[in-house]
């Protein structure tokens, strides 16, 4: 055949397929969650369990399966809590063996459940001086930073305090912020929260609410052009992703026309940290945040497999394009414009609000995106700086034999442009080099390359770095840490994988950081939205 002709065909071939309708489809996927509903009891009732946790109502809060495709051999990880005295421990092992499975407790403690803090907004109500305030109108009550306060008794036991907001527009104060005891006792006056201030932040409200229980954990999503599927992955929602807090909008075994692109793609550790102004009014002076408390957004369309996950038939509007907090649906908002799937989640970490968002198109490239914003508060006035860290886990083609190649303009090593990874390393953007990475399948040269964002920002002591590369580990989903004010320990610690561990031709994991610094004195051109781009190569 002439070259003419072929080349004619191989065209009007891909028209065809560019032309065919792309239909979304989402089905019921409950592998993980099914192992964690059968095992629960078990974990709850464990011997290694109880001679941590005593209570009698102790509860499974996560589980999650360490090793890929590994059936009944598979090492997990769980967390069991007693909502009694809210202490935790961490439990590991098989799941052939859960008999055999250790148990240690962890230093945090089992975040205020809205059933927790509602209780504690009770307490204020029947306090005499705060109820006088409240009776004279325009106040209200809020969820705060910190949600929760370790108080240490004379025999060494500790006792959680909860945390309750209030504001009012009478008084000497806007906020105010008290802390509340197990026995309901209210202390108007707790040390390590904001101090109070007529200071008023971030305008909207919240305007309505939905219901955030209920509905599926996870589903399969396949993006469908013609006879080929484009995308084809597990989506879960964020109240359900992995980590020790989380990690909002989560994917896994994402394949791309039929191969394996990601094993797993999240944000495990997301910190923010206040400069000295924020620091000196008692906020902060850092927080560590959590990614799988889910917030109402407004997004309308079908529910295909019930509550939690809805394909959209216009845009989704969290509170970075509506301006206001609240709206009809929590979980996970799927809309498709004809080029690209969106997939969006709207969380809530005390005052903040983020936007977890993946963006996955025709082309085969992939947007994450995290954005950030807060109802009001009396600190994000003040510049503070949200550090967003992705853990992208890919699987090009195959599990193994991956590499990570990083380019420089002009060349650092050697002449060349780009060289090999060969051994763990942390790595800072140079867009004084045009820097950016690649991971390829070694045997194919087909993979992605990973292009930072025009507003990701540069890291700072604090953020410690823009991005990692590790050989993967199960058990390094995240650092471990739980929700943490302490600059020592809420600050990011993937440092602590970098061990010489060899890079080349193996299972490889990036973790990529967005650094989004907000100053009221100078708006954010990128609105308030930070994100690199993955795109293919040679697929």
């Amino acid at each position: 055949m002439p070259e003419s002709v072929e080349t004619a065909d191989s065209e009007r071939l891909a028209r065809d397929q560019r032309d065919q309708e792309v239909r979304v489809e989402v089905h019921p996927h409950e592998a993980e969650s099914a192992a964690a509903t059968r095992l629960a009891d078990e974990l709850v009732r464990h011997e290694a369990v109880r001679t941590h946790l005593a209570g009698p109502n102790l509860q499974l809060a996560t589980f999650e399966l360490l090793d890929k495709d590994a059936g009944d051999r598979a090492r997990f990880e769980a967390v069991v809590y007693d909502p009694d005295d809210c202490r935790c421990v961490r439990v590991g092992g098989t799941v052939a063996e859960v008999g055999q499975a250790t148990a240690y407790p962890l230093p945090h403690r089992q975040r205020p459940s809205e059933e927790d803090f509602q209780r504690s907004v009770e307490s204020v109500l029947r306090h005499d001086q705060l109820r006088v305030l409240i009776e004279q109108g325009g106040t209200q009550a809020y969820r705060p930073m910190p949600p929760y306060l370790d108080i240490q008794n004379p025999d060494g036991s500790m006792e959680r305090m909860v945390t309750v907001g209030l504001r009012s527009e009478r008084g000497d104060f806007r906020h105010r912020i008290v802390g509340v005891l197990a026995d309901g006792s209210v202390v108007l006056n707790p040390q390590g929260v904001p101090q109070p201030t007529t200071a008023d932040c971030e305008p909207p409200a919240p305007q309505g609410g939905c219901d955030t229980s209920g509905g599926r954990d996870q589903v399969r999503v396949r993006v469908i052009q013609g006879s080929i599927a484009l995308w084809d992955f597990i989506l879960i929602r964020p109240r359900a992703s992995s980590g020790t807090n989380g990690s909002g909008v989560e994917l896994r075994f994402v394949d791309y026309k039929g191969q394996r692109v990601l094993y797993r793609a999240h944000v495990p550790i997301l910190n923010v940290e206040y400069g000295a102004a924020g620091a000196a009014a008692g906020c902060g002076p850092t927080y560590r945040d959590w990614q799988n408390q889910e917030a109402c957004f407004h997004a309308n369309g079908s529910d295909p497999v019930g509550p939690g996950f809805r394909i959209c038939s216009t845009p989704p509007q969290t509170i970075l394009e509506s301006g206001v907090d609240g709206g009809n649906f929590a979980g996970v908002a799927l809309w498709y414009d004809g080029h690209e799937l969106r997939l969006v989640s709207q969380l809530a970490a005390g005052w903040y609000r983020y936007i977890s968002d993946w963006r996955l198109r025709n082309d085969g490239s992939i947007g994450p995106r995290f954005g950030f914003a807060g109802t009001l508060n009396p600190c994000t006035c003040d510049v503070h700086t949200h550090h967003a860290y992705w853990r992208l886990d890919f699987d090009i083609m195959t599990a193994s034999n991956n590499v990570v190649e990083e380019y420089n303009k002009p060349p650092i090593v050697a002449n060349s442009n780009w060289h090999t990874k060969k051994f763990e390393i942390r790595r800072p953007r140079d867009a004084g080099h045009q820097r950016y990475w690649r991971v390829r399948n070694k045997g194919t040269f087909r993979g992605y390359t990973l292009v930072p964002g025009g507003h990701d920002g540069t890291a700072d002591a604090y953020g410690v770095g823009d991005l990692w590369v590790l050989r993967y580990h199960g058990n390094e989903t995240d650092d471990g840490q739980g929700f943490t004010t302490n600059p020592a320990l809420s600050r990011a610690n993937i440092d602590k994988f970098v061990n010489g561990e060899s890079v080349e031709g193996q299972d490889v994991v990036l973790w990529y950081v967005g650094h989004f610094m907000h100053d009221e004195t100078h708006p954010d051109p990128a609105g308030h939205v930070v994100g690199p781009d993955l795109r293919p190569f040679n697929w």
